[in-house]
């Protein structure tokens, strides 16, 4: 157990590594790129529902918290992703209130 332990935590290790802050996970979203794809559906201050097509959902969650963060500071999650026939699917963020653990 020990071994496949150490195994584990080297491969991470290493993983980890190849992460530098050149990556372009760490780059600004493309607005104007999302905005072609991605429709918004429903918005209220408790949750936001976007409509896409040919783009990810880790691409529209950073619109999303923006969204919710205007909304009085909350923090947007993932709820839902809904799969329609037309081949849209529909992301729904929920807007929740950050713990306070002052």
């Amino acid at each position: 157990m020990t071994k496949l332990s150490l195994i584990f935590s080297l491969l991470l290790i290493s993983a980890c590594s190849f992460m530098d802050d050149n990556s372009p996970m760490w780059e600004n979203p493309d607005f104007t790129y999302i905005a072609s794809h991605v429709k918004v559906v429903d918005k209220s201050p408790t949750h936001v529902v976007y409509e896409y097509k040919d783009i990810r959902v880790d691409e529209i969650a950073p619109i999303a918290a923006i969204y919710c963060h205007d909304r009085g500071g909350k923090q947007a999650s993932l709820y839902e992703i809904i799969t329609r026939p037309d081949n849209y699917r529909r992301a729904v963020f929920a807007c929740r209130k950050l713990p306070d653990f002052r």
